[in-house]
């Protein structure tokens, strides 16, 4: 599907240049048989350069040429990812939306260490089942699409020359990636990260353990929440508190802010896709700076 942008390719910095596109194949692998989502820039086909590459969780939230697949309204990544290559505020990149397993998102973003149980819903006298976490067999999934975009796409090899974003559950999936498998990829971006739940029942978070524990990684990773909460006590707060305590143990292991990691607070910011659609520009610019 080819989305069009007359007022974009208008910009004083594009002579001619072909629109970008965002394919929707079908992929099937490790995990269960689901889409994939690709955003080609503006000029993609009008040459033979080859392109760095973000893989993006929540695949159907990614695009607004897609976004009758999205739960809740996308992230317009296409709209944003061109503003900013036809601004010539962004280097040209490659967008890969991965799709979760809708009913299986949970443990397919749940770091293999953690066992996660649901709050108890009222009148339910026994536990709920615990939930282990499966993103080892996930990021098992994620090399088979980079195999398969590295076939069909002209992609530039290399970690340096690949990034992983992704928010709540999906920003905890680019932490773990990021951590456990720093070789796939050298930038993340980690949106209001629901690293609450890796909690270990005694009041501490299993990710941030790692953190702490884990040699310091060569990374790059974008780090944020928003402020603003429902106005209900003991509800979302977007993930504030925690990404906070995620920013000190990056701190405490020697990574450095505005080296190896940023932190950005969203001002009134709330748990949903058009908040991060409004910040996205800037994760983005972050993840392939326009001279990198």
């Amino acid at each position: 599907m080819t989305t069009t942008f007359s007022h974009l390719l208008q910009s004083p910095f594009v002579e001619s240049v072909s629109q970008s596109q965002v394919l929707k194949i079908p992929l099937e692998g490790t995990l269960s048989k689901r889409f994939i989502y690709v955003y080609l820039p503006p000029g993609y086909d009008d040459s033979t350069e080859h392109y760095p590459v973000l893989y993006m969780h929540d695949g159907q939230n990614c695009f607004e040429s897609y976004v009758r697949d999205s739960f809740a309204g996308s992230w317009q990544a296409d709209l944003v990812a061109d503003k900013l290559i036809l601004g010539q505020k962004g280097r040209p990149f490659i967008i890969v939306g991965v799709s979760h397993g809708s009913e299986e998102r949970l443990a397919e973003y749940l770091p293999p260490y953690v066992a996660f149980r649901l709050p108890k819903p009222k009148n339910v006298k026994k536990k709920m089942p615990a939930i282990v976490g499966r993103a080892d067999k996930t990021f098992t999934f994620y090399q088979e699409v980079r195999a398969f975009v590295k076939q069909h796409f002209r992609i530039l090899d290399g970690r340096e020359n690949t990034a992983t974003c992704g928010s709540s559950m999906g920003g905890l999936f680019s932490t773990y990636i990021a951590l456990e498998h720093p070789e796939f990829a050298k930038h993340h971006a980690a949106l209001s990260s629901a690293y609450w739940t890796t909690n270990d029942g005694q009041g501490h978070l299993k990710i941030i353990n790692r953190i702490k524990t884990l040699p310091k990684r060569d990374i790059r990773l974008w780090l944020d929440s928003g402020e603003g909460t429902s106005h209900i006590p003991g509800q979302d707060d977007d993930n504030k508190f925690v990404t906070m305590e995620a920013r000190e143990a990056l701190l405490e292991s020697g990574y450095v802010e505005g080296v190896d990691f940023v932190y950005h607070l969203a001002e009134g910011a709330l748990h949903t896709e058009s908040a991060w659609a409004g910040r996205l520009d800037k994760v983005l610019a972050f993840l392939f700076p326009p001279n990198s």
